[in-house]
């Protein structure tokens, strides 16, 4: 059986994290090493609860870290099974009904204070010494307010032989009142109804024709971890939308990819959440970092969010052009600058438009210029594209 390794990162979830977990160890598939990542939740159950699930469960391992975001989270989970930490016990004796505690030895980016085991996972005192990290085959990442179908993980197994990624769909589930509830998927957009194997070529082919103007994929499915080491992806730390760039270089570097047109995954859309754009943001659940934009804005949480948001796209930009400028493949390289690139570069340009700029974003606009694409362009190259399939 192949081990699928799950990545949680948690943040003030305290009111969802139990519908979480729950779909997770409840899944029909038990071969599963879970890493929990609390990210300096400051609510008052949430880090407990995390407790309470990993003293139960000895698939669980628990990192409780300073806040950082959910890239640093998620990157937690890709670094500690790729064997970059070294744990040290701190607890010498194993009692029964209590958790087990190691400290990061060396390397620390993130700032982990304690990582947690339950007592069941171990035999012995010798055990709690050559505690290490867990070999796994496939990743796979899950939302703390999210939750999955329990038949999930069983369904998307069989399917990654020989593919680098997985992409299964999602359904939302609208805890706030919007004008507009759509059901749609990034999935559904791009009109594959029958489950396939496509190449990453052909991925842009299908969003060239598509409605679609960006792509972002991060708990939409399972890849195989070989891919995310050899290519070194990870998450960029201290952005907004790190799913965009984290999806692109995953999907463009994939030889083969599987679409499952089928709904295994549940994303709520709540108030206060990083994604939402509120125009009032509870104090206490601010996330640090961006304290200091939300200051420079004198307290006005939906222009934050906006400059966030587009001084987020300047630094995907600037990625993906370094990506594109160096990737071997330069057919791809070519399908990304005339298909996605516009779409980025285009919403970058708009933090322009701020009279404050707290993160100094407006001076990288410079690097950006050369790769201004007029929309009248965009629009030929996907005719052309489309044509061309045809």
């Amino acid at each position: 059986m192949k081990t699928i390794g799950v990545v949680i990162p948690i943040y003030n979830v305290e009111k969802y994290l139990k519908e979480c977990l729950d779909s997770v160890i409840n899944q029909t598939y038990t071969k599963l090493e879970i890493i929990l990542v609390n990210d300096g939740s400051t609510d008052e159950n949430s880090l407990n609860i995390a407790k309470e699930y990993t003293l139960k469960d000895k698939r669980i391992t628990l990192f409780d870290k300073k806040n950082g975001g959910q890239s640093t989270a998620r990157n937690v989970g890709i670094e500690y099974f790729s064997g970059e930490y070294k744990l040290k016990n701190k607890t010498q004796t194993i009692k029964e009904n209590s958790l087990i505690e190691f400290s990061i030895e060396g390397n620390n980016p993130y700032e982990i204070y304690t990582v947690y085991k339950s007592y069941k996972a171990f035999n012995d005192e010798q055990d709690l010494t050559s505690f290490t990290y867990p070999s796994i085959d496939y990743i796979i990442f899950l939302d703390s307010d999210d939750y999955w179908e329990l038949n999930c993980i069983e369904e998307c197994v069989p399917r990654m032989d020989g593919v680098e990624v997985l992409w299964f769909d999602e359904a939302k589930y609208y805890e706030i009142s919007c004008k507009n509830q759509s059901q749609s998927s990034r999935l559904k957009d791009i009109n594959i109804k029958q489950e396939k194997k496509i190449t990453s070529l052909e991925w842009l082919r299908y969003l060239a024709r598509s409605k679609m103007k960006d792509f972002s994929f991060v708990c939409s499915g399972m890849i195989n971890f070989n891919h995310i080491k050899n290519n070194k992806i990870k998450f960029k730390d201290g952005i907004f939308a790190e799913d965009h760039l984290f999806g692109i270089l995953l999907f463009s570097q994939a030889k083969s990819i599987y679409v499952y047109p089928k709904v295994f995954y549940y994303y709520r859309i709540r108030t206060n959440s990083s994604t939402n754009q509120d125009k009032i943001i509870i104090k206490d659940n601010i996330l640090p970092h961006f304290r200091n934009i939300l200051d420079a804005f004198n307290g006005d949480a939906f222009l934050a969010k906006e400059y966030f948001r587009y001084s987020s796209w300047v630094l995907i930009a600037l990625e993906l052009i370094n990506f594109i400028n160096s990737y071997q493949d330069k057919t791809i390289s070519l399908f990304l600058k005339k298909a996605i690139l516009y779409f980025y570069i285009k919403n970058a340009f708009k933090v322009e438009k701020f009279d404050k700029d707290p993160l100094y974003i407006k001076e990288k606009l410079q690097l950006l210029k050369p790769y201004k694409i007029s929309k009248i362009r965009y629009v030929i190259f996907r005719n052309y594209l489309y044509i061309k399939k045809l």
